[in-house]
């Protein structure tokens, strides 16, 4: 599997069962990969924090998260997940289509009070639920009881299944903070075009010009922009792209150190080595040999400087 079909940015054919657009899946960070970097999809996502703790981040805005923090994250919404520097964390993902559950032309109601309004980002929860609240009480209740139906796929699941999802967008629609959110002011939808060809290309040069191109901004603005919404510069994102592609297939892969060097976007050998242990605190020998072992020897991961 490729590094850009495992930490997906439209994670669609991870998910999709025909049928029935739903799918929970367990991730473990720093084992399955180190990070999930920004991606996004159409379809809604739980992130259900299970063991540890770190950071989920919806359109660039870091949520602190422990063992039992729940994140809504609302479909189109560009979404990331880490974990805390050498902390195991489990998380369970939650995801599904909206469509599953209706909306037709004789639920208008649903249509236009949950719906529009979750797909619009005006009905926006919280994030983290805030725990020991109505709201969250009923949104874990009904995810372990999603969970607990999808253990055993009895016939009929899926219909249990629908029945708690309506329970959790009931929670969200009637514990919703006063007032109605605005949409998120940062301009995503730019963005989006430039996470995309870093997600395709990250292997290919790949300047602030082409960038910029892509957003339809001069490169002055992107950059600002750019660090402005993500925190850090585009060539920093990059470079920490591509380093989270090269560790990925350090785990994955028996390939030579400079040719998933090379297929990562760092054409000098000494350049990558050097960037991969101020990132991950060791070279990328030691990394892959740690991996052999279980990864108990591999350090916390290191800010990449922007």
């Amino acid at each position: 599997m490729e590094y850009d079909e495992y930490v997906q940015y439209r994670e669609t054919k991870l998910h999709e069962q025909p049928g029935f657009p739903y799918n929970t899946y367990l991730c473990t960070i720093p084992l399955d990969f180190d990070r999930v970097a920004p991606h996004w999809h159409d379809q809604m996502e739980i992130v259900y924090i299970k063991r540890g703790s770190g950071a989920v981040s919806v359109d660039f805005e870091r949520c602190p998260v422990r063992a039992g923090s729940i994140v809504v994250v609302l479909p189109g919404e560009i979404h990331a997940i880490e974990g805390d520097p050498g902390v195991r964390m489990e998380y369970e993902n939650v995801i599904f289509s909206l469509s599953m559950l209706g909306g037709g032309e004789e639920d208008g109601w649903f249509r236009e009070s949950i719906l529009g309004p979750l797909h619009a980002g005006t009905l926006r929860p919280p994030r983290p639920l805030p725990e020991e609240s109505v709201l969250y009480e009923e949104a874990k209740r009904a995810l372990d009881a999603s969970d607990a139906v999808c253990t055993d796929r009895l016939p009929g699941y899926s219909l249990l299944v629908k029945s708690n999802l309506m329970l959790l967008l009931h929670a969200l629609y009637a514990h919703r903070p006063e007032g109605s959110p605005t949409p998120h002011p940062h301009p995503t939808e730019q963005l989006k075009a430039v996470l995309e060809e870093i997600r395709l290309h990250y292997g290919d040069p790949l300047g602030v010009g082409d960038a910029a191109r892509l957003a339809g901004y001069s490169e002055a603005h992107l950059m600002r922009i750019f660090k402005q919404v993500t925190g850090q510069t585009f060539v920093g994102y990059l470079n920490d792209y591509r380093l989270s592609a090269a560790s990925y297939f350090l785990r994955k892969t028996d390939d030579a150190i400079s040719r998933i060097a090379r297929s990562c976007g760092f054409d000098n050998p000494s350049y990558f080595i050097r960037r991969f242990k101020a990132r991950y605190g060791v070279t990328p020998s030691a990394y892959r040999k740690s991996a052999g072992d279980g990864g108990r020897s591999v350090g916390p991961p290191v800010q990449a400087a922007s």
